[in-house]
């Protein structure tokens, strides 16, 4: 015996249990209102919420790119890296990072052997899914290996960019 799932054959859960002579176990999803069955064809069960609709209007498509912003994520994220090889001070991020931000490029540990020049910005590619953010996805060389970084920035209620998160990957 075997159902199918997603049209492929599989073995039933509760063969085993048949074979050994116990009962077997009805599986049911509780929705809040009712027991809903799984599918007799495929075995998935049904959602216990509908699908969210659509809110209403045309979707945003084209966000214009705020050059300075793009500008100053590159500045803010090539003096990140620079913290991260030791050739500029952490402090100088305080007013261009937030606090979290600054503990984590302080906690990145540096290679053992304490040379400069370890650590270098590949690419840079910002994105702007909004007004208001902007997205960075960039390569670094950090110790010989290529490494991810990820950064956010948001822009504040004076009219100041933010880093908000930065992470190396």
């Amino acid at each position: 015996m075997s159902q199918t799932l997603d049209h492929k054959e599989m073995p039933q859960d509760d063969t085993l249990r048949r074979v050994l002579g116990l009962r077997p176990v009805r599986t049911v999803v509780f929705d809040g209102e009712d027991f809903l069955d799984p599918c007799p064809t495929c075995g998935h069960r049904a959602s216990a919420d509908a699908p969210s609709e659509l809110p209403p209007g045309d979707p945003l498509t084209d966000v214009v790119l705020d050059r300075a912003a793009i500008a100053h994520a590159h500045r803010t994220v090539g003096m990140a890296v620079e913290v991260l090889d030791q050739r500029r001070p952490a402090k100088q991020l305080i007013d261009l990072v937030a606090p979290r931000v600054l503990r984590y490029l302080r906690a990145v540990p540096v290679a053992p052997s304490g040379l400069r020049g370890g650590a270098r910005l590949l690419s840079f590619h910002p994105s702007q899914p909004h007004e208001g953010t902007v997205e960075v996805a960039s390569s670094v060389r950090i110790g010989g290996r290529r490494r991810g970084l990820a950064a956010s920035f948001d822009l504040t209620g004076h009219r100041r960019w933010i880093c908000q998160s930065i992470r190396i990957l």
